[in-house]
């Protein structure tokens, strides 16, 4: 099939994006390097299977305007709007608090160093606080010998 060819053409793309079969369109996003941003996006937020958010991890899918996605109702798309590279800190920081989407925000290196302390001592944020790559290592050597010493 057409769809599952890592390269094509830029037209055959868009043909195969705007194809009204599902099939297809996904078979485009799951195979194609070159597959569209907006498809994978919005397979990201509907597809209804445990394949759903592999779509995340296309090279397509990162990119800058994702934080416009930050207060949809989607909490899929709230997540996603985590991998616009240019949102900052401040989009980091609010979406913490989202009940949905909290953990992955509180894993994010742009939540703030002192943020990212006091969630590190609140028990609903613990964990994910403590599995941050920006955590300070004298805070990683602690949580270290706190684990050992249990």
């Amino acid at each position: 099939m057409l769809a599952a060819q890592p390269h094509l053409t830029p037209g055959v793309v868009a043909l195969l994006a705007a194809d009204e079969d599902e099939w297809v369109r996904r078979t485009l996003a799951e195979s194609c390097e070159d597959a569209p941003h907006e498809l994978l996006v919005q397979l990201y937020a509907t597809v209804q299977d445990r394949y759903w958010s592999g779509y995340r991890n296309h090279r397509n899918f990162a990119r800058p305007g994702l934080a416009r996605f930050a207060d949809d109702p989607n909490p899929r798309l709230r997540h996603a709007a985590l991998d616009d590279p240019e949102a900052g800190p401040e989009l980091v920081l609010r979406l913490a608090d989202d009940p949905e989407v909290g953990g992955w925000a509180v894993r994010d290196p742009r939540l703030p160093a002192d943020e990212l302390l006091r969630r590190l001592t609140l028990p609903a944020h613990a964990a994910a606080a403590a599995g941050n790559p920006a955590l300070p290592v004298a805070v990683m050597h602690h949580l270290l010998d706190l684990a050992r010493a249990r």
